[in-house]
């Protein structure tokens, strides 16, 4: 079986903590600079996790979510 991409897991992540409260509807979310440092990941990957969020109905623009 193969590994999840790491996009998935870095969507479910940003989810997981949206879900849970530490992004507040309107909050900003980290810069994608920053989300890939966090991840260690290329920002190219980040915008293709938080365009995810946006398919699953997560309006995600310019760093806000909501």
């Amino acid at each position: 079986m193969p590994a999840t991409p790491i996009w998935k897991s870095i969507a479910s992540t940003l989810r997981d903590e949206i879900a849970q409260g530490l992004y507040a509807p309107g909050d900003k979310l980290p810069t994608e600079a920053a989300l890939a440092a966090r991840f260690d990941v290329n920002r190219h990957t980040v915008r293709h996790a938080l365009a995810a969020l946006a398919l699953l109905g997560l309006r995600v623009a310019h760093g806000v979510a909501v």
